[in-house]
């Protein structure tokens, strides 16, 4: 893609990222957690296709265990802008961000995402 493409199509997608100010609280990171929470280990090119839930068979996730759940599941990957290397990121960013993914049973593909 064309330097002036990619730049046209940036100024065309809304950034979904909040100001550093706007997160949610400072405390630990836990399930319950608006999803804003871990814009402080994320990036945004991680953060904003997965707050989106572009062309995702499921709903946007709107707190760190709806996150969690999509991971357990192998479901971020069905996101849009979300390949092998972000799935990576989102995975070390919820570790980061203090939870333990260990726990989390890894459910079949065929699996829906978080229920709503």
């Amino acid at each position: 893609m064309s330097a002036r493409r990619s730049a046209a199509r940036a100024m065309a997608d809304p950034l979904l990222t909040a100001p550093r100010a706007k997160v949610p609280h400072h405390g630990p990171v836990t399930r319950s957690c608006p999803v804003e929470c871990l814009l402080t280990v994320l990036s945004a090119k991680s953060y904003n296709p997965l707050a989106r839930a572009d062309d995702a068979p499921f709903g946007e996730p709107r707190t760190v265990g709806d996150v969690m759940d999509l991971y357990a599941c192998r479901q971020l990957r069905k996101i849009r802008g979300i390949g092998p290397r972000r799935a990576s990121e989102l995975e070390a960013a919820l570790v980061l961000a203090g939870l333990n993914l260990a726990g989390q049973q890894r459910r079949s593909a065929g699996t829906e995402g978080p229920a709503r």
